[in-house]
């Protein structure tokens, strides 16, 4: 299931797409794992686009979410780690709920600056991701970044659960929830990371 998709354009013009995926049948058969993939595009003129894919997964009964890239080993999370931040019942809208896009944006602001340290910490596990560019590391990275976030805040909402796939099912609707400020979150954290760069 498709959670988001968004193009991007860089200040050169160049354009990149972000897609966030989950697979619903996985976590349901798959022993209580969540599995999403995050998979980042850099369109080339007159060329082959250039693609990447990470895997996010959250083992929850593991008590770990790990970050997977081709011909890489895997990064884990400890979740423990992060069980005690809040569980941001404000971060959810339900799914019949009408959203301003600015009011998205709005929210995905103070989202950045309310996870600082949520954020801080995965950005320290990701930061040594093979990418072929810093302008496309900056959105690959975004989308791990957001992903892990979301998954982590939904493990959080749902972790007493203690039936395997019961649990992963409400974190599946969990992430289809989130699924809007997930994308224009990744698109802001693309952009804030190419100005820091300056490709903006």
């Amino acid at each position: 299931m498709i959670l988001g998709e968004k193009e991007i354009r860089d200040g050169g013009g160049n354009r990149y797409t972000l897609r966030l995926d989950v697979d619903v049948h996985s976590a349901i058969l798959n022993d209580g794992k969540v599995e999403t993939s995050v998979v980042a595009i850099r369109h080339v003129d007159g060329g082959e686009d250039i693609e990447l894919t990470a895997l996010v997964r959250l083992e929850s009964f593991e008590r770990r979410l790990a970050i997977i890239l081709p011909e890489q080993a895997p990064i884990y999370l400890d979740l423990e780690s992060f069980e005690g931040l809040p569980a941001r019942e404000d971060s959810e809208v339900g799914p019949h709920d009408d959203i301003e896009q600015g009011d998205a944006i709005d929210q995905a602001a103070r989202d950045l600056l309310d996870a600082a340290g949520l954020d801080q910490a995965i950005e320290t596990a990701i930061q040594s991701l093979p990418v072929p560019e810093p302008a496309f590391g900056c959105v690959i990275k975004a989308g791990i970044s957001t992903t892990v976030g979301q998954m982590i805040r939904c493990h959080n909402r749902h972790r007493m659960i203690e039936q395997r796939r019961s649990r992963a099912w409400e974190i599946v609707k969990c992430l289809g929830i989130n699924a809007p400020g997930m994308t224009i979150k990744a698109a802001l954290r693309t952009l804030g990371c190419w100005l820091t760069f300056g490709y903006l």
